[in-house]
């Protein structure tokens, strides 16, 4: 079952065997104290892929730490086994991974559920960004109609997309990422507004798309990283998304359809402003 769990996180093992040393005395064969352990909760269309990379690259890949991601297509496929739901599936590996000592990075789309966060974030640096939930709608359903992949394609034109299930959902990502509103999916989102915003306080970075440079400043003074981030799967039909934004009428169904992520997203930064940081954990 380790086995299988870590084939599906694609996780990568550290050269050195940790496992048995306490946390407070790893170091590296250099001496020099271990980065933070930071998990990466991307949220689809809200610049991840850049963040990850930028993280990986700087961080944890030249100093050959466990690294883990929450993969796609195998999460899938261990679901159809197990007869549940990719979602219930990538959740346990992100709760497996995260108690594993020698991982000290991880991403994925994956829910950062309350209680997960709670029990984790003693020891683990979660971070995420998040993007207005209009421009997020727009986005995804762009980059998902015209991208060659086959994964989640979109194949209904917009007037059947924006009443379908999957367009109701992406205006509810916030909502389903942040709080426990995807246990009952029956009740009413809004009751769940309050109980997302009490989580991304637990987070150590949140972050928002629209102030990206300020996200890398923040992140360097408290990771003490320098981010160059890149900008990676873009929204592959432009004219389309410019298209939508000057409708008016679409503008005003896709608004309704995200109001409540709104509402989370427009409180977070009203609050706490374009990045949120509390102090980290390191690893001493």
């Amino acid at each position: 079952m380790k086995k299988l769990l870590r084939k599906l996180a694609n996780q990568t093992t550290p050269d050195t065997n940790l496992e048995d040393q306490p946390l407070t005395t790893l170091r590296q064969p250099s001496g020099l104290t271990l980065p933070p352990k930071i998990y990466f909760c991307h949220v689809p269309k809200c610049a991840g892929s850049s963040l990850d990379s930028a993280f990986r690259n700087q961080l944890y890949t030249p100093n050959k730490l466990g690294q883990f991601d929450i993969k796609l297509e195998e999460s899938r496929y261990a679901a159809s086994i197990l007869d549940t739901s990719m979602m219930s599936v990538r959740e346990t590996v992100l709760a497996y991974n995260l108690s594993i000592k020698t991982n000290f990075f991880g991403s994925g789309h994956c829910f950062c559920r309350p209680n997960l966060v709670k029990n984790f974030s003693p020891e683990w640096n979660f971070f995420t960004a998040l993007r207005d939930p209009v421009e997020r709608w727009i986005s995804l359903y762009t980059y998902n109609t015209f991208k060659l992949s086959k994964w989640a394609k979109n194949t209904l034109p917009l007037n059947e997309y924006i009443q379908s299930h999957k367009g109701i959902s992406a205006g509810l990502s916030f909502i389903h990422y942040f709080s426990d509103f995807s246990q009952a999916p029956r009740s009413n989102p809004a009751d769940y507004i309050e109980q997302a915003i009490r989580n991304l306080q637990r987070f150590s970075i949140v972050g928002s798309t629209e102030h990206l440079d300020q996200l890398a400043q923040q992140t360097e003074k408290v990771f003490q990283v320098k981010l160059n981030l890149p900008r990676l799967n873009e929204t592959p039909n432009s004219e389309l998304a410019q298209q939508l934004r000057s409708t008016p009428e679409i503008i005003k169904k896709i608004e309704h359809i995200c109001r409540h992520d709104t509402e989370i997203y427009k409180r977070f930064l009203g609050e706490f402003g374009p990045v949120y940081s509390k102090e980290f954990h390191a690893i001493n």
